[in-house]
């Protein structure tokens, strides 16, 4: 993400975004790329018949989700282990790109243990997504046995949340090579997973996996926001003759919604500095532009 008027590429190659506060994102990536190096290691014949014939690593064997073993099996742990599986070297290099870009800003909103809960969340309601669209007839009528994997489903779950958060941040695309805001960017990959699911085309059961945990989301960021409204103190003002008058200036100050400018010139910083970069002031207009 970035400011209208930033060098996106001279941002990249020299600051690579310091992301010194973005803990939770860094032991992801890290669990990631770590298992996905182990199911190197550990390859075996494919003893069911639910997979094609080949050979598949153990991790995959065991870890993968799909409606039949989760459920009928009662191997429910895949729901969880699935995220953190890739089919590829361009699958989990694609995914761990996202994540580096969009994890960040919102760990940084949501907090730690929360934002890690909300990866979590959106894993989950991924899958469950699409195994209900799979009951709802929209793939062969084998999909039930069909293994998915990847953190996309989180993923996405944080480009929605971006999307709530900071709409009108910027992202450039490289292929296209066009500018949108994170709003425009969400509704564009909407479309897209939309498009695969209705017309049957290829991995149409992964992009209902994107849908789903998009949804998701977008649904628990707005919750986030709601408990966060509910739990705050209102402001309130009660004019007294012990209390100085510019006070009360003061405090309206500190509560008004930030402007577009002042929120680009943040995600600019974030972006040529990393999220610890940031002064409290600054988090303070980030928090107060997410409630807009």
């Amino acid at each position: 993400m970035r400011a209208e008027n930033e060098n996106w590429g001279n941002t990249v190659r020299q600051h690579l975004f310091d992301q010194r506060g973005a803990v939770i994102v860094h032991w992801l990536i890290l669990v990631n790329v770590v298992v996905f190096m182990l199911g190197f290691f550990f390859q075996v014949e494919i003893p069911r018949n639910i997979y094609p014939p080949g050979r598949l690593d153990l991790i995959q064997l065991y870890g993968a989700y799909s409606e039949y073993t989760c459920f009928h099996e009662g191997e429910l742990w895949r729901l969880f282990t699935y995220q953190f599986l890739h089919a590829n070297l361009g699958h989990i290099l694609f995914n761990m790109i996202a994540l580096w870009f969009f994890g960040p800003v919102v760990e940084e909103r949501f907090g730690h243990l929360r934002f890690l809960l909300y990866y979590l969340f959106c894993g989950v309601a991924a899958a469950l997504f699409s195994s209900l669209l799979g009951y709802m007839g929209f793939f062969d009528p084998e999909w039930r046995f069909i293994p998915m994997v990847g953190a996309s489903g989180s993923i996405y779950g944080i480009m929605a949340a971006c999307a709530v958060l900071f709409p009108h941040a910027r992202v450039q695309l490289l292929f296209p090579p066009v500018n949108l805001s994170v709003r425009q960017f969400a509704l564009a990959v909407l479309g897209i997973a939309c498009a695969v699911i209705i017309f049957q085309w290829n991995n149409a059961g992964g992009e209902a996996g994107h849908l789903g945990g998009m949804f998701a989301g977008f649904i628990l960021t707005l919750l986030i926001l709601w408990k966060e409204k509910l739990s705050s103190p209102k402001a309130r003002v009660v004019p007294s003759s012990h209390q100085s008058p510019a006070r009360p200036a003061r405090h309206s100050a500190n509560n008004r919604f930030p402007s577009e400018e002042e929120v680009n010139d943040i995600m600019e910083k974030i972006s040529r500095s990393g999220v610890s970069s940031l002064t409290e002031e600054e988090r303070e207009i980030l928090r107060r532009a997410s409630r807009r």
